[in-house]
């Protein structure tokens, strides 16, 4: 390969890497849990196949929040698994695909007595029940 083909290719190569970059299927993606759940303190635990982002203690109004790019070949995946006195369970807070179409790349699931809910883009807030109730019958 001479020079002239060498500048060429990295021209080419630069043009590609702006282009990417400027792309949505580049853009930084934000994903917040937030405990909505008034005077009580939860668990937290996020993590995919290649970040485990810990366990963290949130008190009522905090959040665990967290950035990443996904991957351009659509395997990026986050779960977490919340506990609270009401509940607990773990859920898909990201995946590709399916969570682009309902939160863009600003995804906020709010945790609530009766479980978390996404906030949604274009529709109401998709909330779930919690996967395992809370052993205490005093707590509803």
């Amino acid at each position: 390969m001479n020079s002239l083909q060498s500048k060429a290719l990295l021209l080419s190569l630069s043009f590609v890497f702006a282009f990417l970059a400027s792309c949505d299927a580049y853009s930084k993606t934000h994903v917040s849990v937030v405990n909505q759940i008034a005077g009580e303190t939860i668990t937290v635990h996020c993590y995919s196949g290649d970040n485990d982002l810990g366990y963290h203690q949130l008190a009522t109004g905090q959040d665990l929040s967290w950035s990443f790019h996904y991957s351009i070949i659509g395997t990026t995946k986050f779960i977490c698994t919340i506990t609270t006195q009401h509940g607990s369970g773990s859920y898909v807070a990201y995946t590709e695909g399916m969570m682009v179409d309902r939160c863009g790349f600003e995804c906020v699931w709010k945790v609530q007595a009766s479980g978390p809910c996404l906030q949604q883009t274009r529709e109401a807030p998709w909330c779930q029940a919690w996967q395992k109730r809370a052993l205490d019958p005093a707590i509803k």
